[in-house]
């Protein structure tokens, strides 16, 4: 009967320790070789994943003054590329202009705080003096809205009737006077015609006389000659007189249908547009007093959550810098981060176990694995083309000790599976295959062995689960060593393992024949 060789130096992942024991066979094995034992206990069988990575602060946020806490950094990220954020506050525009003379500083770097603990204070009084002109915009844009709903007051429409008669009154003046330069430039019309007319008489009648006297005549052409120019001249004035009095006229006319216009603007309720102009107005100087009221608590900077100061950049008497972080503060649980081969990342769900061991702590804490990023970054070594993909995983840890600090290096084991209260064996006692099935060598009490098939449940690369064919406190044989100095036989290895130091692939029963 064929034996496979079993590596003496087992990784073993779960409860309690495996003894290994060299027998002599008392038959049916080679006089040249021993049995490698090993005992079916009971106990866990866990797979696990490893990768390292670096441990983190679940949160990181910035304070700075006038403004509300903003997340500088988070482990909750959807890509591989961290969860650096950026500014989201409503008053930071605002508040960024103005002047913030730190008054006072209660914390320093190290310093654990609760919540709503007060961290630092500045002067608030620019910040409160633009509070009380955006409150003084915020009210007239209130009133002017409150005016347009409510339409035109008793006085209001006083005013606009007494301007409208007034014009009215213009325009009946203006028709009056027209009427009047009429009838007056008729009259002098027909009297300037009527002189024309009486020395055009004269004229005639001297004439008629015998003989007639020519001083009498030229006295006569002289006054006919007198009246037409008057004529003439009294004909000019009267049109120029009666274009002004039109004009006036429609002047008149003009300004009374504006003033109709207007009185009807002024009685009639406000258009819905205006209404919503006003509207838009007091919306937009609204979040304007919001802003700037948050600034002036904002003077006042807290502790938004549990946590860790980790930075402290101000100096009291002095005006806090108006780009970056007046105080930083890490909140929430510690986490670690790694990059997982894409090889074992579909064997990895959030919620399994792990341990997160961390050399300069010397600490080994538990955790859970809370996100896996489903986007792969890709890395190459130097000098070689091919890039290998990984992904990025998240492993919140649980009641870190305080030596633990963001940065530290650290090994992440993930158990991608586990059966609990199992009985199991070395990975190595196995004969067989997943498709063909499997088998293990049970040495007796009398040094003989019995091949036995056996069922498997989970299987990785130090550790089988026996589901049937096995009893606690069996002895098994895990392999052969040579009693010969200078020769170790080998045989074909379970998972790959080929060695007295083990190997294989962790994960599952990927094993051959």
């Amino acid at each position: 009967m064929k034996i496979r060789l079993a590596a003496i130096a087992l990784i073993l992942v779960g409860v309690g320790a495996v003894a290994l024991v060299v027998v002599r066979p008392t038959f049916g094995g080679s006089s040249g070789s021993d049995y490698i034992t090993s005992t079916v206990t009971t106990g866990t069988v866990s797979a696990t994943s490893v990768a390292t990575g670096t441990v983190a602060a679940s949160t990181v946020y910035g304070l700075k003054f006038g403004a509300t806490a903003d997340i500088v950094s988070t482990a909750a990220t959807t890509s591989g590329t961290g969860g650096s954020t950026s500014s989201n506050s409503s008053s930071t525009t605002s508040s960024s202009s103005l002047t913030w003379p730190v008054q006072t500083i209660a914390v320093k770097v190290g310093q654990s705080v609760t919540k709503g603990t007060v961290v630092a204070t500045a002067d608030a009084t620019a910040a409160q003096l633009a509070l009380a002109s955006a409150q003084a915009t915020l009210a007239s844009a209130q009133s002017k809205l409150a005016t347009d709903q409510g339409g035109p007051t008793a006085l209001t429409l006083a005013q606009a009737k007494n301007q409208l008669n007034q014009s009215y009154s213009s325009y009946a003046q203006a028709v009056t006077s027209q009427q009047n330069t009429a009838q007056k430039n008729a009259l002098t019309l027909s009297q300037a015609q009527n002189a024309v007319t009486v020395a055009q008489d004269q004229l005639t009648a001297d004439w008629a006389a015998s003989p007639p006297d020519a001083t009498t005549i030229a006295k006569d052409q002289a006054a006919l000659a007198s009246a037409q120019q008057n004529l003439t001249s009294t004909q000019l004035n009267i049109s120029q007189s009666n274009q002004q009095a039109a004009q006036s006229v429609a002047n008149a006319s003009t300004s009374y249908q504006a003033a109709e216009l207007s009185y009807q603007s002024k009685v009639a309720p406000a258009p819905a547009a205006t209404i919503q102009a006003d509207q838009a107005a007091v919306a937009a100087a609204q979040v304007t007093v919001n802003a700037d009221q948050a600034a002036v608590n904002d003077a006042t900077l807290t502790a938004p959550a549990d946590g860790l100061i980790v930075a402290v950049n101000v100096l009291p008497g002095v005006n806090a810098p108006s780009s970056g972080y007046a105080i930083e503060e890490s909140v929430g649980p510690m986490v670690a981060n790694a990059s997982f081969a894409e090889s074992v990342v579909s064997g990895l769900q959030v919620g399994q176990s792990a341990t997160v061991s961390v050399t300069g702590a010397g600490a080994s804490v538990p955790g859970t694995l809370t996100q896996i990023v489903p986007v792969a970054t890709s890395s190459s070594s130097s000098g070689i083309s091919s890039s290998v993909a990984t992904y990025a995983v998240t492993v919140t840890l649980t009641s870190p000790p305080a030596t633990v600090l963001a940065g530290m290096s650290a090994t992440v084991t993930v158990t991608t599976a586990e059966a609990d209260n199992a009985l199991r064996v070395p990975a190595t006692a196995l004969e067989g295959s997943a498709s063909a099935g499997y088998s293990v060598l049970v040495m007796n009490s009398d040094g003989s062995t019995t091949s036995r098939t056996v069922q498997v449940g989970l299987v990785t690369t130090s550790m089988a689960q026996i589901t049937s064919g096995l009893s606690a406190g069996e002895a098994v044989v895990t392999g052969t060593v040579s009693n010969k100095n200078s020769t170790t036989t080998t045989a074909g290895g379970v998972g790959g393992i080929n060695s007295l130091t083990g190997g294989g692939n962790a994960g599952g029963p990927g094993f051959g024949p």
